[in-house]
């Protein structure tokens, strides 16, 4: 995997120099949860997570009581909120099933998972989700 990013970001960098941009043409695989996708390059899958954004948790984690406290909600609340926006993005992607899924490479985080923005043809899925799939603008540092 640690390969595979190593290729994805060195593409990533020719492509954005070449095309002063980053979108990369993958197959989505799987979507995790609201701002977690699973996609496919050739035949390496792995793991995006959608940058900017932060959607509730789907599960009592440590992360959603987390969550909850800081958003006064309560718990159900957050596992709520977290299903619509897995909700709404499985719908967004049925919309636009018929288009080129992209992902616009941004880096790797602490989890090894690829951070990028992701583009239905030429919808910006993340800004989307932030604008109404009930996820939070969140930014990495």
């Amino acid at each position: 995997m640690n390969k595979l990013l190593s290729t994805l970001i060195l593409l990533s960098l020719t492509v954005g120099i070449v095309f002063a941009e980053t979108k990369i043409p993958v197959k989505l695989i799987k979507i995790k949860d609201g701002d977690t996708v699973d996609v496919q390059i050739d035949k390496n899958t792995f793991p995006v997570r959608l940058i900017g954004i932060d959607c509730y948790e789907t599960s009592k984690s440590h992360r959603a009581y987390r969550q909850a406290y800081e958003n006064h909600l309560s718990i159900d609340e957050v596992i709520l909120r977290g299903k619509h926006s897995t909700d709404y993005l499985e719908n967004l992607y049925k919309a636009n099933k018929n288009k080129q899924v992209y992902i616009d490479f941004k880096g790797v985080d602490r989890y090894g998972r690829a951070l990028g923005v992701i583009y239905f043809g030429k919808h910006n899925v993340n800004y989307d989700l932030q604008k109404n799939g009930a996820c939070m603008i969140y930014n990495y540092n």
